[in-house]
């Protein structure tokens, strides 16, 4: 039992008189955090040739993992964060492994080229090295475990025995001849190895080195050599993946032989790591050698089109599905023949020919490997090609005169002829993916293929382009797939994205691909691609983008996103033509009626279907996207009136929907998309239209013009225009709705902003009329307002108050009379679902405010909400900072808005107390008080930006705000019974616009955040900056007290860990030391006493700021900055070795958090550059960290120390290359060498042990 005493004290301390600073709120109540959940998503597919791959779109009725109330049907096996727990010891050893090739290599590079004691010893070390490797092989491959490791070094072993025989050459030792068989011998050599160990990277290197020995080749034999040779190379890869029944082999031949041959095809006398890239001047010789390669590519493609391989495991690694080998293999290796193609594209009939060849090959084998028989595709594929080929060889060689055209042109007719013959007849057997992909390549070959340099061939581009997508479409439609109508609604948007603009800014080189098309072609065309897009919208409108396990780490975001709506076809399409139109919006590309057409279309089009109930996507989307573009096109090219009529259009069909939906919802009805409520899409529309007013305001010169724009109405006619349609939007859009809306102050803030800047810019054109109409209009809408706003709305209030009361008093009296009828014969009682709502808000309400009363559960939540004194206040603020700003002095208008603000916020309050309703807060503060504060702040911004002949030490400004501040957040604290929690949000209040408004000016150049107080001798400078700290000062203890006080009433934590943080930063940021030192202690104090390791690594980060302030007016603290955040860093590292002996781990991470982030970067700062203290400090974190990381088993911290070892090392580096001769590196290279050896032996010799931990 409590003596009496403290229960006296205790009461005591929550009684109100004005300001009594003995009355704290009730227990707060601890936050709670909620669980997230992963999401991932399975798709069977069919298709054995593509493979797993997932449908970027899907449809909105597909089965998820996560349903939208957070529930999962089947729980993962894995969640990431185990996943790279259990994996992260494994990568770290595998990126151990690529750092020590790449010192290995070094060594070998060194040894070889750099002789030391002469080249008979080099070629000694080379053979030694390579020696040691391979024996390590041998032991470590059939060991599972060094399986791995061992591998890697026969790989490095051959590399460098490769290395030696070149250098043997440049040493003069051998001849052309004799290195060219000692490489043969060599991959000889290295494919015994690889079948001794029955390993298909080490076969891998024998081949890939046998195709670089094929481009070497040219040098000497020219480009027949260089095709016997890649010929050698692809039979040699596909020789052995036969032999050795390897996907892995097949999918790498297949995309290297392609890569090389377009790499000898598109070079003009390259040079690539000192090989000569001999290209193809003889067309017939490539095109014989792309025929032979693709013919064994797609058996070979066939044949292993289940098999495993790297590339396909590769892209399931990296989250993107798993494709089959045909598919990943064969695309990659399209990369190479595109090459090719792309290097002749200017001879259209050898191009296309090229073209034809892949497709009569590869559109067989696909039909293969989709199950159709071989039998009867043999009579498309495998007879006519050689016929065709023979008659192609003796028409180019004259030997045949060609019947018509050329001899590419018929052979191509003739091949496509029998391949479409083949593909029409088994088209059944094309899936989606075929058909998509297809498409993007098929626009990608048109680029290529037709020369657009001319504005007729333009056009005929785009029309064949438009075919495509149109058929596309069409297909889409037949077979309601969401993959076909997302790539016909989205790939032509993005290909004008890559090919269409201004010369200068085109992000595909115009040098590589010159387009030319006119203005009216292109606005034609996009607008046909609108039109394509209606049937698709309509019909599959639902499909959207499926990001669940495309991507690693992104499944969470996808089912926000999925139910969002956000990703849905509608929105996503839309959102793709603003962001094309952007890029591509300029002279000369566009003109003024195309972009402005497009832009109408595209918005009347999507509100028009809305209206229709056909749409779905997100209201609030549209306006957003289309809002913002049409702003950022205001301002480079201006026609403010059309944007803000249509704006004002398309809200009235919207908000006309949003009201039908809102019925309906109302009548019980399940809506079958979702639906924004009318207020929060007229408050949006209604925003832009006064940021649009605002940009005509301002009267900026416009970037620059477009075509045709000369005819548009003037400034003044323009002015008017918007003017009128602004103000009819307001009357027809909010006035009429303005009785029925719930939250009145959004709406009414965003409908007087426009009639405000519409004011505004008649002022700044010296245009009377529109001046007066804007005067009429706005006094007229304050009387609607006032009389048909806030009146209700009190009403409201005080209505749902009542009812509350009487529902819940009811509900108590029927409770009680069902205990007192019934037996007792369980414990198990009932729970009121509404009650524990109302319970999750008041336990929200408490950590700001204290209860209202008796039922504050019931009707806490209810508030008089004063918006129309909120939006006289805010027009009021808004004048100040006009007025700021054109006469850059705020010292009256801080002081006029301050006086007129507190009459508005007695009314308020007033009004509040008459229906014994309380205002609503803003972090803590009364609304009316909280707008007024940041309203003053930005006249005191506005009036320091607005001053050009502003000066650092003229502060007046800075003590006038402060005081203004201050008062109101007395005002806000008289008669409040909750200062407990009501100081500290005021305190923070005030701070955080102190510190807002030395950060704006700061950042525009007119102040410094932290004001040092020897500045200047001027009272203008130092009774403000002496004033300011004071505050400071007397906040921190006040906080500090307030603090206190709670602790010792055994009241809950207020604040938190990010609150109590940003409190201390906050005075760090703006105090010149004192109170920042002192906020600093006192954060580190209750951090202690709540348990909260966040805050002292937050502040500890900090600190030096403050530092760094008191070391800029007193003298002996100059320039030791740098050494005072080591010493932090030191005692944090400290902290965690005596945490870690106490075992009393909670405090490890901050301590070694401090230490990694304060110690190396002080010791760069205190010399600004590497020296041997940054090295020193730097290991000795890493050996902080990686002891303590074995001896708690923490893996984080072992990884962090390897990484840590790795920069010490780096650093060494540094210093040494400063002076240092090869020799010393060589020394460096084999130590980084053993280390790295002695690391990864471990790690793979002990990698299940350590993985446990």
């Amino acid at each position: 039992m409590e003596k009496e005493d403290d229960i006296l004290s205790k009461r005591k301390f929550q009684n109100a008189s004005g300001i009594n600073l003995g009355n704290f709120m009730l227990d707060s109540v601890d936050e709670t955090q909620e669980e997230e959940v992963t999401e991932e998503v399975d798709e069977e597919v069919t298709d054995v040739a593509v493979g797993e791959l997932g449908e970027l779109f899907s449809r909105s009725n597909t089965p998820e993992r996560i349903n939208r109330d957070g529930t999962v049907n089947a729980a993962p096996e894995i969640d990431t964060v185990t996943e790279y727990a259990m994996e992260g010891e494994k990568r770290l050893h595998l990126g151990l492994m690529i750092s020590m090739i790449v010192v290995w290599s070094a060594i070998g590079t060194i040894v070889g080229t750099v002789p030391f004691f002469g080249y008979e010893f080099s070629a000694i070390g080379l053979l030694l090295m390579a020696g040691f490797g391979i024996w390590l092989g041998e032991n470590w491959i059939p060991n599972e475990r060094m399986h791995l490791l061992g591998v890697t070094w026969v790989i490095i072993s051959m590399k460098l025995l490769y290395g030696l025989a070149i250098s043997a050459y440049s040493w003069g030792w051998i001849g052309d001849t004799e290195l060219g068989l000692a490489l043969l011998g060599l991959v000889g050599v290295n494919i015994a190895i690889a079948q001794h160990h029955d390993e298909d990277s080490i076969a891998a290197q024998a081949a890939l080195v046998l195709l670089a020995i094929g481009s070497a080749a040219g040098a000497t034999y020219g480009q027949e050599g260089v095709a016997v040779m890649i010929g050698l190379g692809t039979l040699l890869l596909h020789g052995l993946a036969y032999f050795r029944k390897s996907g892995n082999l097949a999918s790498l031949g297949i995309a290297v032989t392609y890569l090389w041959i377009g790499l000898h095809a598109i070079s003009n006398d390259w040079v690539l790591f000192g090989i000569d890239i001999i290209p193809f001047e003889d067309e017939l010789l490539l095109f014989l050698l792309m025929f032979g390669v693709t013919g064994i590519n797609a058996i070979m493609a066939t044949r292993f089109a289940e098999a495993e391989n790297w590339f396909s495991l590769a892209f399931k690694g990296m989250g993107l599905g798993k494709p089959g080998l045909w598919s990943v293999s064969v695309g990659l290796g399209m990369v190479g023949a595109l090459l090719a193609i792309a290097s002749n594209r200017l001879e259209t009939g050898y191009a296309i020919a090229q073209l034809i060849l892949l497709i009569s090959a590869f559109g067989p084998s696909y039909l293969v490997v989709r199950g159709e028989n071989w039998s009867k595709l043999q009579r498309y594929a495998l007879w006519p090609a050689p016929i065709l080929l023979a008659v192609l060889i003796l028409m180019v060689r004259g030997i045949i005169e060609p019947p018509f055209s050329e001899p590419w042109s018929i052979y191509a007719v003739f091949s496509a002829g029998i391949t479409a013959m083949a593909l029409l007849n088994h088209q059944h057997a094309v899936s989606d993916h075929v058909l998509w992909i297809g498409s993007i390549v098929a626009a990608i070959l048109l680029t290529l293929l037709i020369p657009a340099e001319e504005t007729a061939f333009a056009r005929t581009l785009l029309l064949c382009q438009f075919i495509v997508w149109a058929g596309l479409g069409v297909l889409a439609v037949q077979r309601a797939s969401p993959s076909l109508a997302g790539t016909a609604v989205l790939a032509p948007w993005v290909w004008l994205f890559l090919f269409t603009s201004n010369l200068e800014n085109r992000l595909v080189s115009v040098d590589l691909i010159p387009i030319n098309i006119a203005e009216t072609d292109l606005t034609l065309y996009m607008l046909l691609l609108i039109g394509i897009q209606v049937p698709l919208n309509m019909k599959l409108g639902d499909t959207g983008v499926n990001l669940a396990g495309r991507l690693a780490g992104l499944s969470e975001l996808s089912a926000r996103m999925r139910d969002s709506g956000n990703l849905r076809l509608w929105n996503i399409s839309f959102i793709t033509i603003l962001s094309t139109l952007l890029f591509i919006s300029n002279p000369g590309i566009i003109p003024w009626y195309g972009i402005t057409s497009i832009m109408g279309v595209i918005l009347i089009y999507h509100s028009v279907a809305m209206r229709m109930d056909r749409h779905q996507g997100t209201p609030r989307t549209i306006l957003v996207a289309w809002s913002i573009t049409a702003l950022i096109l205001q301002w480079r090219f201006g026609f403010g009136a059309i944007w803000i009529a249509l704006l004002g259009l398309s809200s009235v069909l919207i908000v006309s929907w949003s009201e039908d939906n809102a019925k309906r919802l109302e009548r019980g009805e399940k809506l079958s998309h979702q639906a924004l409520l009318p207020e929060k899409l007229i408050t949006t529309c209604l925003g832009f239209i006064a940021l649009m007013m605002m940009l005509i305001a301002l009267d900026e010169p416009l970037i620059s013009t477009l075509s045709g724009s000369g005819t548009l109405p003037n400034d003044t006619t323009n002015l008017r225009l918007a003017s009128i349609a602004s103000i009819m939007t307001v009357g027809g859009l909010y006035l009429p709705r303005a009785a029925t809306l719930e939250k009145l102050l959004p709406s009414a803030i965003a409908s007087i902003a426009v009639l405000v800047t519409v004011g505004l810019a008649a002022i700044s054109f010296d245009d009377d009329l529109t001046l007066g109409l804007a005067s009429i209009s706005f006094v007229l809408t304050g009387v609607w307002l006032a009389a048909q706003g806030e009146i209700r709305s009190r009403l409201n209030q005080v209505s749902e108050r009542d009812q509350r009361i009487e529902k819940y008093l009811d509900r108590t009296t029927e409770k009680e009379k069902e205990v007192e009828g019934s037996q007792p014969q369980s414990n198990i009682r009932m729970v009121d679902a509404e009650l524990l709502q109302l319970a999750e808000k008041q336990e929200k309400r408490s950590r700001r405010r204290s209860s209202s009363g008796e039922y504050d559960l019931i009707v806490g939540d209810i508030h008089h909400k004063p918006t129309i004194v909120i939006s006289f206040i805010s027009i009021t603020l808004l004048i100040g900072i006009y007025f700021s700003w054109i006469s850059g002095e705020s010292l009256l208008a801080i002081s006029m808005a301050s006086f007129i603000s507190i009459l508005f916020i007695g009314i308020a309050r007033w009004r509040a107390e008459q229906v014994n309703l309380q205002l609503p807060d803003i972090m803590g503060i009364e609304s009316p008080v909280a707008v007024t504060m940041a309203g003053l702040t930005l006249i005191q911004i506005a009036g320091r930006l607005g001053d050009s002949n502003v000066q650092l030490e003229q502060q007046w400004e800075l003590l006038v705000l402060l005081g203004a501040l201050i008062l109101l957040a007395v005002i806000s604290l008289v008669g409040r019974k909750d200062l407990g929690l009501r100081i500290p949000s005021a305190l923070e209040g005030i701070v955080l616009l102190m510190l807002s408004s030395r950060l704006l000016t700061s950042l525009m150049g007119v102040d410094s955040i932290q004001l040092i107080p020897t500045f200047s001798n001027e009272n203008s400078w130092i009774i403000p900056v002496w004033s300011m700290e004071a505050f400071l000062v007397s906040a921190v203890l006040l906080f500090e007290w307030v603090e206190s006080e709670r602790i010792k009433r055994e009241l809950g934590d207020h604040r938190g860990a990010v609150g109590r943080f940003a409190w201390a930063v906050m005075i760090i940021s703006i105090s010149f030391g004192v109170a920042g030192v002192i906020a600093g202690i006192f954060a580190l104090k209750n951090a202690i006493k709540w348990i909260q390791p966040a805050v002292p690594l937050g502040v500890g980060l900090f600190l030096p700021i403050s530092w760094n302030a008191l070391g800029n007016w007193i003298d002996i603290l100059d320039e030791t900055t740098a050494i005072f955040a080591i010493i932090i860093g030191f005692i944090g590292l400290a902290t965690a070795i005596t945490c870690t002996v106490v075992k009393n781990e909670v405090w490890i991470p901050t301590g070694l958090w401090l230490g990694h982030l304060l110690i190396p970067a002080g010791a760069f700062s205190q010399y600004e550059h590497t020296t041997v203290l940054m090295m020193v400090a730097v290991l000795a974190v890493s050996t902080t960290s990686w002891l303590i990381g074995v001896i708690t088993l923490r893996r984080a911290w072992r990884i962090f120390g390897a990484l840590d070892l790795l920069l010490a090392w780096i650093i060494a580096g540094i210093l040494i290359l400063a002076g240092a001769t090869e020799l010393m590196i060589l020394i460096m290279l084999l130590a980084t060498a053993v280390l790295l050896g002695l690391v990864t032996w471990l790690g793979q010799k002990f990698e299940q042990e350590i993985a446990t931990t």
